[in-house]
């Protein structure tokens, strides 16, 4: 009885394996589909550049950050871009309008003479304004 159990399961097993191979994706396939969902890699898990699947694409859990296909994972923009959403899958350069200018804040610390306030929404915190001091 045992052997006819053997014989029937590795049967099944076998017939699963052959029907399959009809169906079988191939490696750039499977790449694709991890890439269009924004499936992350083991490493990235539970960091800040895992990228969450919003039901239509990747996005990366902050702004000026963008997804990088290539390694499935949110990247820092460089030092003088941007980016305009969450969803963005590369990053702008920063150009200033004709009679503006800009300055680059870098770890949090602005020049000397200058305040930085959390500005929300395009509206800064009540009573507070960007000035030069």
């Amino acid at each position: 009885m045992k052997r006819n159990i053997k014989s029937i399961m590795v049967s099944c097993i076998l017939c699963t394996g052959f029907s399959n191979i009809g169906y079988s994706a191939t490696t750039a396939q499977l790449q694709s589909t991890l890439q269009k969902y924004g499936v992350p890699k083991a490493s990235d898990c539970g960091t800040i550049n895992e990228a969450h699947y919003n039901g239509s694409a990747p996005e990366c859990q902050h702004i000026g950050m963008y997804y990088d296909k290539e390694n499935r994972r949110c990247e820092e923009c460089p030092l003088g871009t941007a980016t305009d959403s969450k969803t963005d899958t590369s990053c702008k350069p920063i150009i200033c309008p004709d009679g503006y200018g800009g300055t680059i804040i870098k770890d949090g610390l602005c020049p000397a003479g200058y305040g930085l306030f959390q500005i929300t929404g395009g509206n800064c915190p009540d009573g507070t304004r960007l000035i030069k001091i």
